[in-house]
């Protein structure tokens, strides 16, 4: 990277310049008026954001902006966070939620300044204002008025908020407007339509930037790209890493599971050897719980980790879940179920997972609620056993896509497996559950009460147990501007 140096004065005319990526550059300098920049992970979609308001608080200091996310975490965890960066990295002066000190001189603009970022141009040395808001909701917007925009990450954002935010870019007297978005794709949503369909070359228009460009200059390396690989599906894949607009919420919800997946006995099961079709007692059991009322049925899966690996540090881990049976009772209470695990499987250690309704209701009128019934049940029984389970469940498409995950990799590995023979129901679900037309993230049982139960407590477990994001290290972090790739390359540009 290439950085002018800045003097010790208060502020300095001396113009930023660092090495951009080819399509970091296209979105700086682009004659676009409305761009959309979609990125695969590794991408750097918040570094160019960022540079992107820097370059317009250089070249336009008199002109106010606008910096908004899909949620509160994105803004100011990542967008801002970002933003943050890159000013102090460049020596600007900033503030936010509060009026500029007054030795930068200019008049006061706003009566608040709550959820504005202030940046002392380098320019004049007077405050350039930029408005912050959460886009989920439109109104926020409305009597705000700004020339440039960035929005970080819109694939949750409805469409009247990008139309509100173009009616706020009515500032510029000289008719002066632009905008920048960057984000993961989501399918053929609202920003497709607008941005890719609707391109134009001046008003619309959109680049696609998949993560093997990272690697292919080296901001990543080949260890870390191939670990994004086996976190995830294949659909997902070509979502997060290649920025194709893929529809990963129609259809078959647990699309990647086929053929491949199924074995009546365990992966890790040596040919010659008697067993293989039923759980080891070398192994803990586990236990992946769904609490249901009746008329639909409790449906408790019942597998193992293998095979066995312990790390460094002697930690058990494992590569693989196998599920051998499920436990299925029509109108049971919690101390049924627990009493039938322990008639068909004594003398276990239970890995107990499920869904965060045990810790806080009961499907019976024992008082207790469900964990604590179960816990109360082993215990009487003398058994040994830990149940886990977190203070909220994980959102259902994020449980889902790991599911998605351990069946099939976009590395094509496989990590979960089952007997589809004593596991009906939860082949069933595989087969028959999809997604909820206009309702994007929710399950269709295709009103069958048997249906999602048993790849639901599955799903909890495996959460847990074989969590998604694992990564490895890159080569350098992402959004650092310190590039490892070749020279050539690289452009260098100059903001300001």
């Amino acid at each position: 990277m290439s950085l002018a140096t800045t003097s010790d004065s208060s502020f300095s005319r001396n113009p930023i310049r660092m090495k951009l990526a080819p399509w970091q550059a296209v979105a700086l300098l682009s004659p676009i008026q409305h761009l959309a920049m979609y990125g695969g992970i590794a991408t750097g979609k918040s570094f160019t954001g960022s540079h992107f308001a820097i370059d317009h608080i250089e070249k336009f200091p008199h002109l106010t902006g606008f910096i908004g996310a899909n949620s509160y975490d994105q803004l100011n965890q990542a967008s801002l966070r970002e933003m943050f960066k890159w000013l102090d990295y460049y020596r600007f002066e900033y503030v936010i939620n509060k009026r500029p000190p007054d030795h930068w001189g200019g008049r006061q603009a706003f009566p608040r300044y709550d959820n504005i970022l202030s940046v002392r141009s380098r320019q004049t040395g007077k405050p350039v204002h930029i408005f912050t808001r959460v886009l989920s909701d439109p109104d926020a917007l409305r009597g705000i008025e700004f020339s440039w925009y960035w929005l970080d990450e819109t694939r949750d954002t409805p469409e009247n908020t990008h139309d509100v935010v173009i009616g706020r870019m009515r500032e510029a007297k000289s008719g002066y407007a632009r905008g920048l978005i960057t984000t993961t794709t989501f399918g053929q949503d609202w920003s497709y339509k607008r941005f890719v369909q609707g391109a134009d070359g001046r008003t619309y228009g959109a680049m696609h930037i998949p993560t093997s460009e990272s690697l292919r200059l080296q901001i990543i390396n080949q260890i870390y790209y191939d670990t994004l690989l086996k976190t995830y599906s294949p659909l997902m894949a070509l979502q997060e890493m290649e920025a194709k607009h893929v529809n990963v919420f129609g259809g078959q919800a647990y699309y990647s599971a086929s053929g491949r997946n199924q074995s009546v006995v365990a992966p890790w099961y040596v040919k010659g050897r008697s067993g293989g079709w039923a759980p080891t007692k070398g192994r803990p059991l586990v236990v992946g719980c769904d609490f249901n009322y009746s008329p639909a049925p409790c449906i408790w899966m019942i597998g193992q980790l293998g095979p066995a690996l312990y790390n460094s540090q002697g930690i058990y881990w494992a590569d693989c879940i196998h599920w051998f049976d499920e436990i299925v009772l029509t109108s049971a209470s919690t101390e049924n179920m627990t009493l039938a695990l322990l008639a068909r499987y004594p003398d276990f250690h239970y890995s107990i997972y499920g869904d965060v309704s045990g810790g806080k209701g009961t499907t019976s009128n024992a008082g207790e609620h469900d964990y604590a019934q179960m816990g109360t049940i082993l215990d009487e029984a003398g058994a040994q056993f830990t149940i886990d389970y977190d203070q909220s469940n994980p959102m259902v498409r994020d449980r889902v896509e790991n599911m998605n995950a351990k069946f099939y990799n976009a590395s094509g590995q496989v990590h979960q497996t089952y007997n589809p023979e004593r596991c009906p129901h939860f082949h069933g679900d595989i087969l028959q559950v999809g997604w909820k037309p206009n309702a994007v993230g929710k399950l269709d049982d295709g009103g069958d009460k048997d249906r999602t139960h048993a790849t639901d407590g599955a799903g909890y477990a495996v959460y847990k147990l074989l969590p998604p994001g694992r990564r490895a290290m890159m080569v350098d972090p992402v959004g650092s501007g310190i590039f490892t790739g070749n020279a050539g390359d690289l452009i260098e540009a100059r903001l300001g």
